[in-house]
């Protein structure tokens, strides 16, 4: 699937675009890779915090902005609900794995989702903004841009009800949902040595980050200047380099959307499933894959873990997963809107 016609597949309703699910087929598996590497101390690898630092510079704006490209403000609440069933019940989930791998009650708290599950609070405060966004298309531009380079100012946004992460993603975010498919059709029509030569400048600044050994925190977005220890005009410029750094490694992915392998697109149609299964599967490898790097070589382990993440991936888009996940929170964000329709009637347009 690598002609221009294959890049906009006809569907019921509207044309689908396969370049967004190989794109987000890709960034799902870099994820679920990137999460192994890390459960072998993958940061204090020399080789595997070169691809660490790769994938985490960009792999988390990149998925921000396709999640912008494909916003919508229609059925807002049914939206929101359906993030906010997942987040609970993902919540509840990792708390019952935890305690039975750990033997002891995990430390969960109600106001900082577990992990990977920021991204599910975060995509609630984000689909909430869309419609301030399609509104103000300029201001916000303006403003996230601001949110995400000075947000670390503010000492006392943290973890918290992902405040922190909201801000710091939010310029992807926004960038995406009121420009990004048409930087996906300018992308893909360069020619070959222009998508070559853009890739390898996205390269420069990774590797920047790689020899300077910035701190993995800065890739995470949850931390202020203060946590970090440093004065508000470095952290701002790091932001800001950090940002822009993401955003040309974003148009090189894009720019190679039309000619990545269709092998990728049934994991990017079904990230959601990638991203909420994966996380429950790494960490119950934790201790084994520990166990194993004691008795292997770090190069080994970054092999066994690269054909794990792809088994994986795999494993966790099958369809009856995804189907499973949608019909399961379609279902309870329905009886839960319903129940919030018939406790505060929704006014009719038209009527004063």
């Amino acid at each position: 699937m690598n002609s221009k016609r294959e890049a906009l597949r006809p569907t019921v309703g509207k044309p689908r675009d396969f370049r967004l699910d190989k794109a987000k087929g890709l960034l799902i598996l870099l994820v679920v890779y990137g999460h192994l590497l890390e459960q072998i101390s993958g940061w204090d690898m020399g080789f595997s915090r070169a691809e660490l630092t790769a994938i985490y510079s960009f792999h988390m704006p990149a998925f921000v902005f396709l999640a912008g490209i494909t916003s919508k403000s229609n059925r807002l609440l049914s939206r929101v609900l359906v993030f906010v069933v997942l987040l609970v019940s993902s919540q509840a989930v990792y708390y019952v794995l935890m305690r039975t791998l750990d033997g002891e009650d995990p430390d969960f708290s109600a106001i900082m989702p577990y992990w990977i599950l920021w991204f599910l609070l975060a995509m609630i405060w984000w689909t909430l903004l869309v419609p301030v966004i399609e509104r103000f298309p300029r201001a916000m531009v303006i403003v996230s841009l601001a949110a995400g380079a000075v947000g670390g100012i503010i000492p006392v946004i943290d973890y918290e009800f992902t405040v922190a992460r909201t801000l710091t993603f939010l310029p992807f975010f926004v960038l995406g949902k009121l420009y990004g498919q048409r930087l996906i059709d300018w992308a893909t029509s360069m020619n070959i040595p222009a998508k070559v030569g853009l890739t390898l400048a996205a390269l420069v600044p990774m590797v920047l980050f790689f020899t300077q050994d910035l701190d993995k925190e800065w890739y995470y977005g949850a931390r202020g200047f203060n946590f970090m220890d440093v004065a508000i005009p470095y952290g701002v410029g790091i932001r800001v380099l950090l940002g822009a750094s993401a955003m040309l490694a974003i148009v090189a992915l894009v720019s190679w959307t039309n000619v990545l392998p269709s092998l990728l697109t049934a994991a990017g149609q079904r990230s959601l499933s990638v991203y909420l299964l994966h996380g429950l599967i790494v960490r119950s490898l934790d201790k084994p894959l520990n166990a194993a790097l004691d008795s292997a070589s770090g190069s080994v382990m970054i092999v066994v873990t690269l054909v794990m993440a792809v088994l994986i991936t795999a494993l966790c888009s099958l369809s009856f997963f995804d189907r499973a996940i949608r019909q399961y929170s379609s279902w309870i964000a329905g009886v839960l809107e319903a129940a919030l329709k018939s406790v505060i009637p929704v006014r009719q347009a038209g009527r004063h």
